[in-house]
């Protein structure tokens, strides 16, 4: 499945990826491939990127936003929260 995940000013991942954990409103939830058509807002925590062939996901803390997907594309736009560490200023893969 496709997935963008953008800030109002910049792009911060666009590509192919297995699922996406996210921080929905009502909990955590994951982002299958052929998951039913969702709009959703984000609460602050973490989104994970599970890039295909990857035993690490890519993550960015965000402070909110809101998720659409349909047709096995999902679009992200975020807010960071202040005091993020910028020398990490996007995705950053955990070891």
């Amino acid at each position: 499945m496709k997935v963008k995940v953008l800030e109002l000013e910049k792009k911060l991942f666009d590509g192919e990826v297995e699922r996406v954990v996210l921080p929905a409103a009502n909990g955590e939830m994951c982002l299958l491939p052929n998951h039913i058509s969702i709009i959703t807002t984000l609460k602050e925590g973490a989104l994970k990127v599970f890039k295909p062939n990857s035993e690490y996901p890519l993550v960015v803390r965000l402070k909110g936003g809101i998720c659409s997907f349909s047709s096995n594309k999902a679009i992200f736009l975020i807010k960071r929260g202040e005091g993020i560490d910028n020398q990490f200023n996007f995705c950053m893969e955990i070891l």
